[in-house]
């Protein structure tokens, strides 16, 4: 299965997913050590929070001090430092997390390429992913950004992320039940 076309295109794009992923990861931590060093230029940036995206459930809780407009509370140079710190740290596990589930995922495809599909390894594989995505869910779902003048918090949960957990466990239940086939069937003479 060497030449399979659809399995190069998915290593590949893997491959470039986890590119993405460490620029992403070099990119956020500069935009980081700049904030920490001239936060007036980001002044003009603001944060936005769309509490109505699909595939996302939103539990929303604001709260201003002032009377001031919200596109002037929520401005990224106002955001307090420990928010700052634990939104950067955040970003970065999350990232992390997906880097590894992808990583992952591109060893099942290499060993499906291999025509090595049915092992313990992709078993392992796809429980690892499940266990990468869960830890990703609890990381990402809750957000409390503080500001000068206001913050907010609140709680989000990503149905397809949600989805994707439920299927890496049952895809490792089938390469399981795949793996017993294939023993039994290599007994049989």
């Amino acid at each position: 299965m060497t030449k399979n076309t659809l399995l190069n295109v998915a290593i590949t794009s893997c491959k470039i997913t986890k590119m993405i992923f460490i620029l992403l990861f070099v990119g956020f931590t500069v935009i980081f050590i700049h904030l920490q060093i001239d936060r007036s230029f980001y002044s003009s940036k603001k944060i936005n929070v769309n509490p109505d995206s699909a595939g996302y459930f939103y539990k929303m809780k604001w709260k201003s001090n002032t009377d001031e407009d919200y596109n002037k509370i929520f401005i990224l140079d106002k955001l307090k430092t420990g928010s700052l710190y634990i939104t950067y740290l955040k970003l970065l596990g999350g990232l992390i997390l997906l880097f590894l589930c992808i990583r992952e995922f591109q060893k099942v495809m290499q060993s499906v390429k291999s025509i090595k599909t049915f092992g313990m390894n992709n078993v392992r594989s796809f429980r690892k992913i499940g266990q990468f995505l869960i830890a990703y869910v609890v990381l990402t779902s809750y957000a409390s950004f503080r500001f000068e003048n206001g913050g907010f918090k609140g709680i989000s949960l990503s149905f397809t992320v949600l989805f994707l957990i439920l299927f890496a466990f049952i895809m490792a239940e089938i390469f399981k039940e795949g793996m017993v086939l294939k023993d039994e069937n290599e007994l049989t003479i």
